[in-house]
């Protein structure tokens, strides 16, 4: 079997209110879904990230229209062999390294390998997470993720009625706001679980740790990227002060970024994300390193119901599952999205609703050629 192809298909819809996020809005779902075709009439399909800047499907387009060329003759089952090639080729060579965007290249990246795994699954008829060793767990525990303090009256008690148990809050806009969301927050779920995102906000580690002193007495599960993912030694000095656990990984890009939070024990919680990170092949290393670590993962995802799929995959599959994300805002691209999905989500988790070959999922037409630009 040999890649003859690959192509794009973008998506967009508006956002009846915009999604606020410490460092700026998002007005409107741009998507990026990445299509691998082979000779044997077998296709795959991938998300790449794409929600921050505004112009990063134009970016994602470009990289991926010439990574192309690299992809096509490689046969699509020998997925460590793809990656070698594309080291040895782009990553390592003057290419990358003249261009020096490794994170675009990553995500772009991100999108084919989920297509592969995803035609991988097909040939082989089994869900990927098969392919990845089998399923560990009946069900994976949801979270309610993207709520800010402009909503959560909104959605809180929404997904309470669901049966969720876990939810995660924007922070970031200052102590007094952070303090009263927080505040109402926990005083809505109780005792149940609660997370934070700081969106890589606070500028280093003593900034940041006064205002997680500040939030400590809401017994938050996690705190999302409170510093900048690149800020290493920053993220050593927050560890040491065991102020409340630490969570990061969505803007780390291939395993050994990855490695180097779990080996040098930077975070409680690692969060690779299948459409940044490299796909499920690296987030699936990080997965299994954590293992090593005991550390808990709990796999990021704010996109489509691709991304969530696979996403999920993974999940299931490995030990070190904590919760998924879910963005549980109004979000046509997750729940309309999907003709057919392997998952189903009840009572706050996530279960199996069918075996599906692949990342168990199939989209509805009618709505690719509704969004589709």
């Amino acid at each position: 079997m040999k890649i003859t192809d690959i192509k794009l298909i973008e998506l967009r819809c508006p956002l009846e209110a915009p999604i606020k996020m410490s460092f700026g809005l998002r007005t409107e779902r741009r998507h990026l879904f990445v299509k691998v075709l082979t000779d044997k009439g077998i296709e795959g399909i991938g998300e790449t990230w794409t929600n921050f800047p505004h112009w990063a499907v134009d970016e994602r387009k470009i990289t991926l229209k010439n990574l192309t060329p690299f992809f096509i003759g490689l046969d699509p089952l020998d997925i460590n062999k793809v990656w070698a090639e594309i080291d040895r080729k782009i990553m390592k060579t003057d290419i990358g390294l003249q261009y020096g965007a490794k994170g675009p290249v990553y995500q772009a990246l991100s999108g084919i390998d989920i297509a592969l795994w995803d035609i991988a699954g097909k040939v082989y008829g089994v869900p990927v997470y098969k392919l990845l060793g089998g399923r560990l767990h009946d069900g994976v525990e949801a979270y309610a993720s993207g709520i800010s303090a402009d909503d959560y009256q909104r959605y809180v008690p929404r997904y309470l009625k669901e049966g969720f148990r876990g939810f995660k809050i924007k922070v970031g806009f200052g102590e007094k706001a952070d303090g009263d969301t927080l505040r109402a927050v926990r005083r809505e779920i109780g005792g149940l679980t609660l997370y934070a995102d700081a969106n890589q906000k606070w500028h280093n580690a003593k900034g940041a740790r006064l205002q997680m002193k500040a939030l400590s007495e809401f017994d938050l599960a996690f705190i999302e990227e409170p510093i900048n993912a690149a800020a290493l030694d920053d993220y050593e000095v927050l560890k040491a002060a065991a102020i409340m656990p630490l969570a990061a990984g969505e803007n780390l890009y291939g395993r050994q970024a990855l490695h180097e939070y779990l080996h040098r024990g930077l975070v409680d919680v690692i969060q690779p994300d299948v459409t940044k990170s490299g796909g499920i092949t690296e987030t699936w290393a990080a997965c299994e390193e954590a293992r090593l670590y005991d550390v808990k993962t709990a796999v990021h995802m704010f996109g489509t119901a691709i991304g969530l799929a696979a996403s999920l995959q993974v999940m299931f599959a490995s030990s070190q599952a904590l919760a998924m994300e879910y963005d549980c805002l109004d979000n046509v691209m997750m729940t309309d999205l999907p003709g057919k999905t392997f998952y189903s989500l009840e009572k706050g988790a996530f279960i199996i609703a069918e075996d599906m070959p692949g990342i168990g999922i199939e989209l509805d037409e009618a709505f690719l050629d509704k969004y589709a630009v």
